[in-house]
């Protein structure tokens, strides 16, 4: 391990009014009141971006943004053990891509799985961003998790990574018994822009079961989704939290737009239906959900009205606020009890769709 994630580690073990003072006065926003032990890692965020803005002589590269995202690779909390990882490459339809499968400690030729999709706005990061959160979703659901390395944007237009996720989708009904994956107990999950994806995959399913195709089998639908800190509007608006929390770590208000920028240029597909699950005038008969939004996120707002129009036509909603965790919450573990406690909590849910 190394010295910052000994640091970090003992951070957490605080007692909180300590760790407190070491942050300073407590950042509130709309009533909430940021969990100390994240304000602490924000507060040398905003320390080192400093420095590197003083140190830098031209606009960062995308080679550079994605250096940056990848830097929460570094603090990462270990796997949950006995579960195990094998990392592959599958064949979809739309390309051959990465992926990890984990596996946990007992596995039967009928385990539930779980697809999950990593934050980042379609634009950085990668498929073990969230590996810490993809094992303890095989622990406690006991299931088969398989995280994608799904296409970026710009070098792969939108909506690349969202036809890569429905490619996956058919991948592993097509190899279910091979997989050893109960196909129907499969749920889709993701956080941030993996919340894009999952959200819009499961309209999509819906809509084309919906489709009576009679030449086609019945088109399975996934048992549940779980939706992180979801991206559910293309929509940068100077209200609620996406003013209140535009200069937010670790998310802000010129990241989206920088997000925006590389995945919608010219504004190309900006008000597309699958970049804006939000605003589909049918949100009926969707899988259950469960939502968890952040206190100290731009996109708190957006996600909170996706749960809320759910449950408003009769789909079954669970829906967190977790008021003092802020926006890439799944890796900040290492960081804050809080964090860990909500993912728990969250596994838990999705287990209890997955009949584990």
């Amino acid at each position: 391990m190394s010295v910052q994630n000994l640091i970090l580690s003992a951070l957490r073990m605080m007692p909180r009014g300590l760790a407190q003072k070491m942050a300073g006065p407590p950042i509130s926003v709309d009533g909430y009141e940021m969990d100390p032990n994240i304000q602490i890692l924000a507060n040398l965020s905003a320390k080192n971006m400093a420095r590197t803005a003083d140190a830098a002589s031209a606009a960062p590269t995308m080679a550079d943004i994605r250096k940056a995202g990848n830097a929460f690779d570094a603090i990462a909390l270990p796997r949950c053990r006995g579960v195990k990882i094998s990392d592959v490459e599958l064949p979809l339809k739309t390309a051959t891509l990465k992926a990890r499968i984990y596996e946990p400690r007992h596995t039967s030729d009928t385990d539930p799985a779980i697809l999950f999709f990593h934050q980042g706005g379609l634009v950085i990061m990668h498929h073990l961003t969230d590996d810490w959160f993809c094992s303890l979703l095989a622990d406690i659901c006991r299931a088969k998790v398989i995280t994608l390395d799904y296409r970026l944007c710009p070098e792969h237009a939108f909506p690349a990574a969202i036809e890569d996720g429905l490619a996956l989708w058919d991948y592993v009904h097509e190899n279910a018994a091979v997989l050893g994956i109960d196909k129907r107990r499969i749920a889709l999950a993701g956080d941030s822009a993996g919340g894009l994806i999952s959200s819009v995959m499961c309209q999509i399913l819906r809509d084309k079961a919906r489709a009576g195709d009679a030449r086609a089998q019945k088109v399975a639908q996934p048992a549940a989704q779980l939706l992180i800190y979801p991206w559910v509007s293309t929509k940068i608006e100077e209200t609620g939290s996406m003013q209140n929390c535009a200069e937010m770590f670790p998310l802000s208000r010129e990241t989206m737009e920088m997000f925006n920028a590389n995945v919608f240029p010219d504004d190309k597909n900006i008000d597309h239906g699958w970049a804006n699950p939000l605003h589909n005038e049918n949100l009926q008969k969707l899988p259950p959900a469960i939502i968890a939004t952040a206190g100290f996120d731009p996109v708190r707002d957006q996600g909170n009205e996706y749960a809320e129009a759910l449950a408003a036509v009769g789909n079954q909603v669970t829906h967190y606020c977790f008021g003092e965790l802020t926006h890439s919450f799944l890796c900040l573990g290492r960081v804050s009890n809080a964090v860990q406690n909500s993912c728990r909590q969250l596994a838990r849910d999705l287990a209890a769709h997955l009949g584990r």
